[in-house]
């Protein structure tokens, strides 16, 4: 077809209407749940302008770009309300069509019509490959854009010509590595080491990465490896008209979240929702086309969920004589079930299964309802949540320490892998007991059993805020991870003086009185030896250590080393920062 034909092909689409938006759902594998969805334009299936490389490479060359664009945003604008879904919307939009000064507000115009879509959920994408001819009127346009509330995304990062100057002048919310880089990445060394520096840089600019183009699992476990937590391809999803993810892939490559907490978000899944003023015949026919779907949420014009209605409830009114004539035209709000369980996403998987399990109902709820601010997130069904506690209490069990029950090596040595791919700067306090050995030979194993139980306890009781994680190496060493320097003093304080205090229960009441015991040193000398105390060491990893796991593990070791007084007596940690 001749480019004649073509620019006659856009005017009357342009005039007409007929653009089709597609979504593809955008992964947060960490959490396995949907980010958000990127709207993709496409022209009328019959058209030759139906490919996006054509429709706007044709409005290029027409120079009529910013009228397909706006077109572009006002039907996604329409897709996207009738989905009804409440996670980010990813818009395409090309740099130099962000430098007018009125674009601004066509863009709000063409998004925002009769406040359908708030500022918060829209992420701007700015394709890289598009270098912009004014860079001064580009960061002024998103500045203005950002004050009213967008999120901003560079797209194609290592495809285009702007490369990592777009990236620090714009300072973006989102930066999206250009598929090259992810094809075959889990057999391409050259493509981790580009991979593995944009999460470095992107730690130190606080903007999330984003994978573009992932469709083996061998790329999503390396990916995750390298600590890429949003992930966007055709292995969670082709991009459709429905806005709908694949979570499957992710069970292959399941991991423990980095604070040790599995939540509600990791059992969410996306059926069809459905709206209050829906009759019972459009959810039958909606659950018909659902194998495997037992239930649909029910939500209001806001997006909150209102409650459930069951298979079982829909049979139930159609089962009778006359039953399906005199109910299918009835609204489902007439007859769901409104009580359903509702958590919020970052509620404990514990925390769910206290709740379903003290409910007074004398059935056990199949389904629950997931929030996010109050807003509808997902369904999670109980057998899963069963299922995951279960693998949950096995996979502890393997790792933990007999004594304690507290997590081993593994998960200790897992645990700091994770911070350090996330790049957050943590302190980690190494624990162990001053003069173990001689109380040991005193007094008997069994009572130095007690005493590294009893540093176990008092280490769960008070680093039990959200991000701390208590691991017993063995023995009488022990290891806490923490996120904030004032908890980690003063209840590192706490512990030491409760231990000091509790600890003398275990001696004799003559040891006591003296102060010490008599037993032998490691050379076979009997020496007069202190009563036991507490000794620790914490040291400080910022995004800025260049450091592996082991030797983490052995600066935490010297900075408890240099922590123990050379006089035998009671002390305090002290602070060694690493960077």
């Amino acid at each position: 077809m001749g480019f004649e034909q073509l620019e006659q092909e856009l005017e009357n689409l342009l005039g007409q209407g007929g653009i089709q938006t597609l979504f593809q759902p955008i992964v947060d594998a960490r959490e396995a749940l949907v980010e958000g969805y990127e709207a993709l334009s496409r022209g009328p299936s019959d058209s030759p302008l139906h490919p996006a490389s054509v429709l706007f490479e044709t409005a290029e060359r027409c120079g009529r770009t910013l009228e397909l664009e706006n077109l572009c945003l006002r039907t996604t604008r329409a897709s996207w309300t009738s989905t009804r879904r409440t996670q980010k919307l990813f818009v395409n939009v090309s740099p130099d069509n962000l430098l007018p000064g009125a674009y601004e507000h066509r863009l709000l115009e063409a998004l925002l019509e009769d406040g359908a879509i708030a500022p918060g959920q829209v992420v701007v994408e700015l394709s890289e490959r598009y270098p912009a001819l004014d860079m001064e009127e580009l960061k002024r346009s998103l500045t203005w854009l950002k004050q009213s509330g967008f999120q901003v995304a560079i797209d194609d990062l290592g495809a285009g010509y702007s490369g990592l100057k777009l990236w620090s002048e714009v300072e973006p919310d989102y930066v999206k590595i250009d598929r090259h880089f992810v094809r075959d990445i889990h057999e391409d060394l050259v493509k981790r080491e580009f991979v593995r520096s944009v999460m470095q840089l992107s730690s130190r600019l606080n903007c999330r990465v984003v994978a573009e183009g992932v469709e083996r699992n061998g790329e999503l476990e390396l990916l995750r490896d390298l600590g890429v937590r949003y992930i966007q391809g055709f292995l969670f999803g082709r991009p459709r008209s429905v806005a709908n993810a694949n979570l499957e892939p992710l069970k292959a490559v399941s991991r423990m979240p980095e604070n040790g907490t599995v939540s509600a978000a990791s059992l969410v899944h996306h059926p069809p929702t459905l709206h209050g003023d829906n009759t019972l015949e459009e959810a039958w026919t909606m659950l018909q086309a659902q194998a495997g779907v037992f239930a649909l949420p029910v939500l209001d014009d806001d997006g909150r969920a209102l409650g459930l209605i069951h298979k079982w409830q829909i049979l139930e009114a159609f089962g009778s004589t006359f039953g399906r004539s005199l109910n299918e035209k009835k609204p489902v709000k007439q007859m769901m079930k409104s009580d359903a369980l509702l958590f919020e996403h970052d509620q404990p998987l514990e925390e769910l299964s206290r709740r379903l399990t003290e409910d007074e109902d004398d059935y056990l709820r199949q389904h629950f309802l997931v929030t996010r601010d109050g807003f509808y997130e997902g369904m999670g069904a109980t057998r899963a949540l069963l299922r995951r506690m279960t693998e949950q209490r096995i996979e502890k069990a393997r790792y933990a320490n007999p004594l304690t029950l507290l997590p081993g090596n593994v998960p200790i040595h897992e645990e700091i892998e994770s911070r350090l791919a996330e790049g957050a700067p943590f302190l980690m306090i190494y624990f162990d007991i001053n003069a173990f050995k001689p109380l040991n030979d005193h007094l008997g194993f069994r009572t130095g059993d007690r005493l590294i139980v009893l540093l176990g306890r008092l280490l769960q009781q008070y680093f039990g805020k959200e991000g701390d994680m208590v691991g017993h190496l063995g023995g009488d060493d022990f290891i806490v991870f923490c996120d904030d320097i004032d908890h980690t003093v003063c209840s590192s304080t706490a512990v030491m003086d409760t231990f000091n205090a509790e600890s003398r229960s275990v001696y004799r009441d003559e040891d006591r009185f003296r102060g010490f015991v008599r037993a032998e040193d490691r050379g076979g000398r009997v020496c007069n030896w202190p009563l036991a105390t507490l000794a620790a060491g914490v040291i400080r990893v910022s995004p800025e250590s260049v450091m592996d796991t082991e030797e983490v593990v052995h600066r935490a070791a010297e900075a408890k080393k240099a922590s123990k007084p050379a006089e035998w007596c009671d002390t305090t940690p002290e602070l060694c920062q690493v960077s």
